[in-house]
């Protein structure tokens, strides 16, 4: 009992960390995007780029997270398209919204393998998906908040492509040193 308490309270310390990283980004991405004063502005950027560093040094702690928000994500909008009347957008922008959830959580998904060696590549681009899910967050419903959305998509898209040629490099050369022994 008490070992399920302690996993309980993990699991929530988790979920509250995140969410003050990713308010402390949105708060300097906000401050930055709409200036006032040259400390807003500077402010705006040590809160953007102290969490941007702070997710790039613990992505192994939440990448398995950011999958399950994102496909949580992409299994709401899918119902939103049924009723995009409602949310007073189009059905063509819940569908293109929806295609960009699934594609996300389709190219995040390999983050969740426990034995996965994260290089600076996949922390980079999987930090740029999270950021441009949280700008995309403060952007809203609008035609330029998905494009942001969709940038974190390339950058994922770009990583599975590197892996994957990797793994394919590896495996030749591992091949040819069996087939020469």
């Amino acid at each position: 009992m008490t070992e399920q308490i302690k996993s309980g309270i993990a699991i929530a310390a988790k979920i509250l960390a995140a969410f003050g990283i990713a308010v402390t980004f949105m708060t300097g991405f906000v401050s930055i995007w709409k200036p006032g004063n040259w400390y807003q502005i500077a402010v705006g950027w040590l809160l953007t780029g102290g969490s941007i560093a702070l997710m790039i040094t613990t992505v192994r702690f939440w990448a398995g997270g950011f999958f399950g928000f994102i496909a949580y994500g992409a299994l709401r909008s899918l119902g939103g398209v049924l009723v995009a009347n409602t949310y007073h957008v189009s059905r063509l922008y819940m569908v293109m919204v929806s295609a960009s959830i699934l594609a996300m959580a389709i190219l995040s998904h390999r983050f969740t393998a426990k034995r996965l060696r994260v290089t600076m590549i996949d922390r980079t681009t999987i930090v740029t998906a999270a950021s441009c899910v949280l700008i995309t967050v403060i952007m809203g419903d609008t035609y330029m908040g998905l494009a942001v959305f969709n940038l974190g998509n390339l950058a994922l898209l770009l990583a599975w492509w590197i892996a994957r040629a990797s793994r394919r490099n590896r495996h030749k050369s591992q091949t040819a040193s069996v087939l020469t022994v």
